[in-house]
């Protein structure tokens, strides 16, 4: 018993009868010669139609117009409004052909094709289409004789692929089948892994209206019976496996860019659509296979391999066959494999917007690359009590934050002024256990970093405090080293500046604007202390390494093992 696919007799009549044609119009002429050249495929209108008198390619059906009248084949059916029964439409699917072909410039009927005979008619193509190097008979000049022989012998062989390619009746099933299918699984074939196309598809021209606005595919899916398919296609799984590994070769062979397929099926239709050349008719062909595939999947319950992995021998799953069940992990971990995911790899946690500011311009200037180029997140708090909590649930939502990101892989760092329960959280952090399985401990003591007084007491001298503040005054107040001592004796020194700030200029301290004065004090070069002797320089190190080393998983495997190691968070 053969295993290639074939089609049922007047299998045009039965798409069309069937409305099999609302979620993937077929196309008239004009249309799909376009649709053909977008997908680098040398055809026209004259030698579509002389293919067609050949005998090598046909369309799915063909109209003409009713003498005198002026009405429109409307599909899905109306009563009485079958053409087919009139004799104003007639199916052309029959191998070989014995319809009526019109003549090239005739304008009285019209031919409709689908989108998947794409397939089909690229091997008639290449069949015969004939690839001359000119520059071997120029070299040989005068040998006429010989080149006339050798085209009698090309016109020889190409009559002989004729009389074969006039009954190949295999790759024309195939595009039958798929179209024949199309309303219940071209929505999802032509989707992105997470949203799939509903809507019904509307044509009009001359001769036919496709009228799809009335059309629900969740009606479609509930009332699919894909066992009909398998009785009217005389379907068998070595069939429907056969027809879909051969789409699935074509269109690994002739997609220039098949090793980005794992990407590539998370890019919006869109910008899919966008794409040129043989890599648009690639396109086509693999959502003809993903078609082919889910019926084989509702038939038989077999998973068959995706596109780009038939005939291809799997030695490490990226990522593993499970994970790639959840849509959003699969995608996250082809991204990772490919570089392009923008989760950070570490978040520093400050408490405001002036140590926000002082990371960002020091990430810049001294550093050399913004935070988001080192795959840093810079988040402010808004206040320590924000990073603590209350009373009544103290340092469980920084610290539940804290092993979130770190559940998913990304290093978290906590910068915080030593007021308020800061430094209780510190040491709350070095016992806190995790609430996921893969890890003991929510994070390493180090990665919570409590500035024994202050951001600016801790990194910068009294002169350079008192400068600063007088800088950001505009001359109003004079601050004095003496001042700037008394607030770092103070419980509250970081209030404390503040305090004295208010006092002496009747105005509340520009924080943001102390924050620039005092990063132009870090960059200046003329100050007795070097940069990389800064405390907040050292941190922001720490975080660039810590980022730096962390490898984003490609597999669920290795996900685990970064879960278990002491990176993240101390064993015990």
């Amino acid at each position: 018993m053969s295993n290639l696919l074939s089609a049922p007799k007047e299998a045009g009549r039965l798409i069309v009868e069937s409305a099999a044609i609302l979620a993937c119009p077929l196309l008239g002429v004009t249309e799909f010669v376009r649709f053909c050249v977008d997908r680098d495929l040398a055809i026209d209108r004259e030698r579509l139609l002389r293919l067609e008198r050949l005998g090598l390619f046909a369309p799915i059906f063909r109209v003409r117009a009713p003498a005198g009248r002026q009405q429109l084949f409307c599909i899905p059916l109306r009563e009485g409004g079958n053409w087919f029964d009139k004799g104003w439409a007639w199916d052309t699917t029959g191998i070989p052909f014995k319809h009526e072909i019109p003549p090239d410039k005739a304008a009285s009927q019209q031919g409709y094709y689908s989108i998947f005979q794409i397939d089909w008619l690229r091997l008639v193509i290449n069949a015969m289409t004939l690839h001359v190097r000119m520059d071997s008979y120029l070299e040989g000049a005068g040998s006429n004789a010989v080149d006339g022989k050798q085209f009698q012998l090309w016109v020889k062989r190409f009559k002989e692929l004729q009389e074969i390619s006039r009954t190949h009746t295999y790759r024309p099933a195939i595009a039958l089948l798929c179209q024949y299918i199309s309303n219940r699984y071209y929505p999802n074939a032509v989707g992105d892994q997470r949203t799939v196309r509903v809507g019904g598809g509307f044509y009009c021209d001359r001769w036919l209206s496709v009228e799809g606005h009335s059309w629900s595919w969740d009606e479609e899916v509930r009332g699919w019976d894909p066992k009909k398919v398998e009785k009217i296609f005389d379907l068998t799984p070595e069939k429907l496996k056969h027809a879909y590994q051969s789409l699935a070769r074509v269109q690994r062979s002739v997609d220039p860019i098949v090793n980005w397929y794992p990407l590539v099926q998370f890019v919006s239709v869109d910008k899919r659509r966008r794409l040129k050349g043989t890599a648009l008719q690639a396109e086509t062909l693999r959502e003809g296979a993903l078609m082919l595939r889910e019926l084989h999947l509702e038939l038989y319950g077999e998973a068959l391999p995706p596109p780009d992995e038939v005939d291809v021998t799997i030695l490490i799953d990226m990522p593993e066959i499970e994970v790639r069940k959840d849509t959003r992990k699969h995608l996250e971990y082809v991204a990772n494999q490919y570089g392009v995911n923008p989760q950070p790899k570490l978040v520093l946690l400050v408490e405001g917007q002036s140590e926000e500011r002082v990371a960002h311009r020091l990430f810049e200037e001294y550093f050399g690359m913004p935070a988001g180029r080192l795959s840093i997140e810079v988040v402010t708090l808004k206040g320590v009590d924000n990073a603590t909590g209350t009373s009544e649930d103290r340092f469980r939502a920084i610290l539940r934050l804290v092993d979130y990101l770190h559940h998913h892989q990304t290093f978290a760092m906590v910068l915080l002024d030593n007021e308020n329960s800061a430094s209780k959280l510190k040491r709350a952090s070095r016992v806190a256990n995790s609430t996921y399985d893969h890890r003991f401990r929510v994070t390493r003591p180090e990665y919570i970093h409590v500035w024994k007084a202050a951001f600016e007491l801790d990194n910068f001298s009294n002169s350079e405090i008192a400068r600063a503040l007088t800088t950001v005054s505009d001359g109003r107040y004079r601050f004095t080293i003496a001042e700037i001592s008394a607030c770092r004796g103070a419980r509250n020194p970081g209030a404390a500046l503040s305090k004295i700030y208010r006092s002496a200029t009747q105005f509340g301290l520009p924080k943001l604007d102390l924050a620039d004065t005092l990063v132009d004090i870090i960059l200046s070069g003329q100050s007795r202390r070097a940069p990389e002797n800064r405390p907040i320089v050292k941190v922001l190190s720490h975080a660039i390494r810590l980022a730096a080393l962390n490898p984003l998983p490609t597999r669920h495997e290795l996900w685990e093992r970064n879960q278990g190691s002491k990176y993240l968070a101390k064993k015990s």
